[in-house]
């Protein structure tokens, strides 16, 4: 089972007729759905005919019944979801351009009231974890004393961050042995340009792979600093890019649970982040 850990996402679509260069745009479709990194990423998982279940404590408003009522709906198991008073999910609003692009504005206050489920829940989850997947930027206090278990209990930890390098995204950065994020992020965490001398700087004794993923351009891949490897984008039409990296994360996860090599789990995890970018609304 893929356990995950990070927020939930309450998001307001808006998708425009034009691209943001345009400077304004009709809007021609409204939606509302739920996400988040972690929420995309099991549902990937599920969808995969994987087992999937979400780590989290989910406010105990209607918001967090349809959260709930949403994770069921697409397979992921809420047995190790506790609910508590004020843990709602983040509200967010997507902008979704004419080229597929996106803008998320988000409101993300109720982080703070969002705590870990208990040590009872979180041992459950990890005795039955084959990967454990988180969402460094939005995953509750003390998510690292969880990381840190899981690494002791031999568990591999897939780890997505993509914005708000702050000393506790550091530390679960530092603790993760897949490490999978935006080439760009590491670039900004790195202080380098390249795909290899940014993953030699990520390098540390924890790393069993780095994955650096750059949109259209593919990825970069390593094992160790000196076996970086580009693995390139699938060619396909993008509609929306909304879930493109956290379906990446979600398949890798999955093919990692299935003792896949790093080239293989990076070539599946492409695939379903192409098939999310072409998919029609």
């Amino acid at each position: 089972m893929i356990i995950g850990l990070g927020c939930l996402a309450h998001d307001n679509v808006l998708v425009t007729e034009t691209t943001w260069a345009a400077g304004k745009g009709r809007i021609i479709r409204r939606e509302t759905r739920f996400g988040g990194n972690v929420r995309n990423a099991l549902a990937t998982v599920a969808a995969l005919d994987h087992p999937a279940a979400y780590l989290a404590s989910v406010g105990t408003s209607s918001l967090g019944d349809e959260a709930i009522a949403d994770l069921l709906n697409h397979h992921i198991d809420t047995r190790f979801i506790e609910r508590i008073p004020g843990a709602d999910p983040v509200v967010s609003v997507l902008t979704i351009t004419a080229d597929g692009e996106r803008y998320i504005a988000f409101d993300d206050d109720a982080l703070a009231s969002t705590p870990l489920p208990s040590t009872a829940s979180v041992e459950e989850a990890l005795s039955l974890a084959s990967v454990l997947l988180v969402d460094a930027p939005t995953a509750p206090p003390g998510s690292l004393d969880v990381v840190l278990q899981a690494r002791t209990a031999g568990i591999p930890v897939v780890l997505d961050a993509e914005r708000d390098p702050t000393s506790t995204v550091r530390a679960l950065i530092a603790a993760a042995d897949h490490l999978v994020i935006p080439l760009s992020f590491g670039a900004e965490l790195t202080d380098r340009e390249s795909a290899s001398d940014i993953i030699a700087a990520l390098w540390n004794e924890q790393r069993r792979a780095v994955v650096l993923t750059d949109g259209p351009r593919g990825a970069y891949a390593a094992e160790s600093p000196d076996s970086v490897r580009h693995v390139p984008a699938f060619d396909t039409p993008v509609v929306d890019t909304t879930g493109c990296g956290d379906a990446f994360h979600g398949a890798y996860a999955l093919a990692l649970a299935g003792n896949k090599d790093l080239s293989s789990r990076t070539l599946f995890a492409s695939a379903a982040a192409a098939g999310v970018a072409a998919r029609e609304p």
